[in-house]
């Protein structure tokens, strides 16, 4: 009698876990927007030359180097990683007049070619004499 009870017992059981109602399992989908949204940076671009200045905002579709910003916007010349000109305007090695710039209002601590701009930058290319 006691088999014949467990036999039972087991069998209801798999009963009740066969006859069960399926859970539903929610997958998730890849958001199709996120996907295409890429992160924009929007930065300030302002050269002074001698007796003028330009200001540009820019929003680039991703973080870039101050030198690539540069270039896609001015004539540049560089040697070594150093603004040599910009459009046109050299510096004068005699005069020991030298391009130079700020990054939110900084002195940059790298060149160019080594910082990549963040959202907000604003970046000041100028001439100065040492």
């Amino acid at each position: 009698m006691k088999k014949l009870f467990s036999f039972v017992l087991v069998l209801f059981s798999f009963l009740l876990v066969a006859c069960r109602q399926p859970t539903e399992q929610s997958v998730e989908e890849p958001n199709p927007q996120s996907s295409l949204v890429s992160e924009q940076v929007r930065v300030q671009l302002i050269v002074k030359f001698d007796q003028s200045s330009q200001e540009k905002t820019l929003t680039l579709e991703k973080e870039e180097t101050i030198m690539t910003i540069l270039k896609a916007n001015y004539d540049i010349k560089e040697v070594n990683g150093f603004i040599t000109a910009i459009d046109g305007v050299e510096q004068d090695e005699a005069a020991k007049r030298y391009w130079l710039f700020k990054v939110n209002g900084q002195m940059a601590p790298k060149g160019a070619d080594q910082i990549v701009v963040k959202d907000g930058d604003v970046i000041e290319f100028y001439q100065e004499s040492f």
